[in-house]
């Protein structure tokens, strides 16, 4: 096992993965690609205030 395993780099990139693959599904609803980009957004500022805050 890694010494520097980073859960927080770990978790946001399985995040990242999850919605990349939610948007390509929802592309024929424009409505929920939408809502996707919005969550994919989010969760990018999000994970961007955790690293900062860690640091």
């Amino acid at each position: 096992m890694k010494d520097n395993f980073d859960l927080q780099e770990y978790l946001s990139k399985g995040i990242e993965r999850f919605v990349a693959d939610v948007v390509k599904a929802t592309l024929k609803n424009p409505r929920e690609s939408a809502f996707m980009l919005k969550f994919a957004t989010a969760s990018a500022t999000a994970s961007q205030k955790r690293k900062a805050a860690e640091a």
